[in-house]
């Protein structure tokens, strides 16, 4: 199946493959197929995740980016999810009841209040970090250091453009 994404990295890798860069197509093809085989993988995790909790995909992306942005507002979090400031009162009044998150308020705006994970939501989703980590560690034994920091490296660059390019203004 060819997506829009994976059209692009298609034309890509033709363009290189008729320089005579057929390792660097087939390179290109396996770092993109990996990175959809995590986010997959990732995704697998999340549903497992709130299944065992008890609560919605939704819930767990939420709580997802309110660990990784301690104290971010309910708009900045409805904005991220792409839901109404209704579903996110909703979601936030689910997860608080559960324990996996509180509101706090606002220090530079009283009629505001930002959002954390408590230490149970914090445990939970150490649970996915947890994860992530057994699957690094196992494949990473045998690596040297400089190459582990390289691998670091390029996916910290990777994600960083991800988010780069979900935060850009369409170009039109």
């Amino acid at each position: 199946m060819t997506t829009p994404g994976s059209q692009h990295v298609d034309e890509a890798s033709d363009a290189t493959a008729a320089d005579g860069q057929t390792a660097g197509k087939d390179g290109l093809l396996r770092i993109v197929q990996g990175l959809r085989r995590v986010d997959t993988g990732t995704y697998a995790l999340r549903i497992r995740l709130a299944e065992k909790l008890g609560i919605g995909t939704i819930d767990i992306n939420a709580m997802a980016f309110v660990g990784e942005v301690d104290g971010l507002t309910p708009k900045d979090l409805g904005k991220t999810l792409n839901i109404t400031t209704g579903s996110v009162t909703a979601m936030v009044d689910r997860l608080e009841s559960k324990g996996f998150m509180v509101r706090k308020p606002n220090p530079t705006d009283r009629r505001s209040v930002l959002l954390h994970l408590s230490p149970e939501g914090n445990e939970a989703m150490q649970w996915a970090n947890d994860h992530f980590a057994a699957a690094a560690s196992a494949l990473l034994e045998a690596s040297s250091k400089d190459s582990v920091a390289d691998i670091a490296e390029f996916l910290e660059g990777i994600g960083q453009r991800l988010m780069d390019a979900a935060n850009a203004p369409e170009k039109g």
